[in-house]
């Protein structure tokens, strides 16, 4: 049997500059107890990429499935996560992408997340469970958010809906 490599799933990383800690906060989302996979555990937005749609097209729309946030663009992040699915004998390779929001940004859970947090970097590595989400969240900042925070403009793309 030949296992195959796929573009299935998609990740999104929250952040929002707290201005009084001078720090950006990652949005964690912490998985229903009725979720079949990975109930409980915090993460990042992720989602299934449905037949019709590129990866950014699924950030977008899980962006807002799952949180109620909208944004007008993501950056697309210079890391690829992956895992192995070996019930379908799968490399999944998963595109990820960041977003910024404000602070007075308002996170509107679905039915898929019982509770959110916005946490630091660090709190991030103690919380999440999920290796990629935290290589993503590190990428994110590195990449993206310190350029910002230092005045400099960011070298990687951008999505625009």
């Amino acid at each position: 049997m030949t296992t195959t490599f796929a573009v299935r799933i998609i990740q999104v990383q929250v952040a929002q500059y707290d201005t009084n800690a001078r720090i950006w906060r990652f949005l964690a989302l912490r998985r229903s107890p009725s979720e079949t996979v990975f109930p409980h555990i915090w993460q990042s937005v992720t989602g299934s990429i449905e037949e019709d749609e590129t990866p950014q097209t699924t950030a977008f729309r899980e962006l807002r499935e799952e949180t109620g946030l909208h944004v007008s663009e993501l950056w697309v992040l210079p890391f690829v996560g992956n895992y192995f699915d070996s019930v379908r004998n799968i490399v999944n390779f998963v595109p990820c992408f960041g977003a910024i929001v404000g602070d007075d940004a308002l996170v509107e859970l679905s039915h898929e997340h019982c509770d959110y947090a916005w946490i630091s970097l660090e709190e991030m590595r103690q919380r999440f469970v999920i290796p990629s989400h935290i290589e993503a969240g590190e990428h994110f900042y590195r990449s993206i958010l310190r350029p910002i925070e230092q005045g400099e403009t960011p070298v990687f793309m951008r999505s625009w809906q």
